[in-house]
């Protein structure tokens, strides 16, 4: 193998500088000394006498040449060429930096060591303190040592034995499987992210809040509670500008049609009946006499009723877009709630319980914060939020959750990361395929007839 490493050397790269100029800077890269190696005319052509250009020892800069032979036989002629060659290159280099200290020289031309010293000693002359030169023997000694398997192979096309296979995969078989393995994950990567981009432009079938409680309460221990979620688009999409949801105890809570006698016939707490509502906030003309907030009123969506729990640990409620079998306008897209604004709004003693809050859209996760990125805010507040709530239950005062963060609000940044698909879709199987792919179709129309 060392034979073949040495006579490929001799004459596999004839005429093509541009090889022999990266095979000699890939191998200058092995030495740890050298950093920042890089061609000086990555694509060939006339350099000036200087091939390559690197720092030594951190902060020296080193020039390289490069003086191959064609065919080379290591006759006296082709030494006296190449030693030729080297002092026309070291003055060329000295000419492009004139208090230049480090050169090296490469060749596939073996130099007896009293020729190698003689060249240094000239280097020395012109102010270089360090020279080093790669003759043929020293390029075989790299390409043959277990870091340099791979450049041989790449620029003499040898392949490795069994044994050098062995030392190679022992060497850098962990570092090989780390970069795939990083490959794969930034193409997938890429991938979800540009499925979310296209998915993001479809309407927004629901936006859920879900908190999750740190650990399993019963019924009795969560009692009364309330919780709503208040977010403002960006920019208004039509005529909504913001979307308000949330739930409580009395399923006729948010029905909109219930007195306040009917909600109080209903037993309080969890156990006894969930009512859910999600509202938009509409941008009002300014002729218009009854707002809920100046230049907007919210409109009531829909109102849900659900049995009681006996016991909780997630808790959630939800915007949903239901518009029945067909879609009218307005509504929104996923994307139209980038950069929206949110708070969460919830009673004292349920805030007290929450260990996380998850937010979900669509198919995706957008977001989940730990109790570790928020705080609770006690400072007084009243909501008016459009449903009803009574004495002895806001007694139990309204709190606000916000984020450990410069905002004081919760806000949705899809330029910050890409939501976590929840699953992935499902092929559909052609049961009419048989006998190799393809051939069910031979039944179907031509599209060009």
């Amino acid at each position: 193998m060392h034979n073949e490493t040495d006579v490929r050397l001799r004459s596999s790269l004839s005429t093509n500088q541009l090889a022999q100029e990266r095979m000699c800077l890939a191998i200058l890269s092995l030495d740890k000394r050298f950093s920042n190696s890089r061609s000086r005319h990555p694509h060939g052509g006339p350099d000036g006498g200087v091939d390559i250009e690197a720092t030594f020892e951190g902060n020296q800069t080193a020039y390289g040449a490069v003086g191959f032979a064609n065919n080379a036989n290591d006759s006296r002629e082709q030494r006296t060429r190449i030693k030729s060659k080297f002092q026309n290159d070291l003055l060329n280099a000295k000419k492009a930096k004139s208090d230049l200290s480090v050169f090296v020289f490469f060749t596939n031309v073996n130099l007896t060591l009293k020729e190698e010293n003689a060249l240094t000693q000239k280097a020395n002359e012109q102010g270089i303190t360090h020279c080093e030169i790669f003759d043929r023997e020293r390029l075989r000694h790299s390409l043959d040592n277990t870091d340099g398997l791979a450049i041989r192979f790449q620029y003499l096309q040898i392949s490795m034995s069994e044994a050098e296979q062995a030392a190679f995969f022992a060497r850098w078989g962990d570092d090989i499987q780390s970069v795939i393995s990083t490959g794969f994950r930034r193409m997938e990567s890429t991938l979800n992210r540009m499925l979310f981009l296209q998915e993001a432009t479809a309407p927004m079938k629901h936006l859920v809040l879900q908190l999750e409680l740190d650990k399993t309460y019963s019924a009795e221990d969560i009692g009364h509670f309330r919780l709503f979620c208040s977010l403002h688009l960006r920019e208004p999409k039509a005529s909504i500008s913001s979307i308000l949801f949330g739930g409580s105890d009395r399923s006729k809570r948010m029905s909109g049609r219930a007195s306040e006698e009917d909600i109080l016939e209903q037993l309080p707490g969890i156990k006894h009946g969930i009512s859910r509502a999600y509202w938009e906030g509409h941008l009002a003309n300014t002729n218009e006499d009854e707002r809920d907030q100046p230049g907007e009123r919210y409109v009531l969506k829909s109102a849900l009723y659900w049995s009681g729990k006996e016991s909780v640990t997630l808790l959630d409620i939800w915007y949903y877009e239901s518009t029945g079998f067909f879609r009218i306008s307005p509504y929104l897209s996923l994307i139209d709630i980038d950069e929206a604004m949110y708070l969460v709004f919830l009673n004292k003693s349920l805030a007290r319980r929450v260990k996380a809050i998850h937010l979900y859209a669509n198919d995706y996760k957008l977001k989940e914060y730990p109790s570790s990125d928020f705080y609770i805010d006690e400072s007084l507040y009243d909501p008016t939020f459009p449903a009803k709530f009574f004495e002895d239950e806001l007694c139990d005062p309204w709190v606000r959750i916000r984020p450990k963060e410069l905002s004081d609000v919760f806000c949705i940044r899809f330029s910050e990361g890409t939501p976590k698909r929840l699953f992935n879709p499902l092929q559909i199987i052609d049961s009419l395929e048989r006998n190799g792919a393809g051939e069910n179709t031979s039944n179907l129309p031509s599209t060009t007839e």
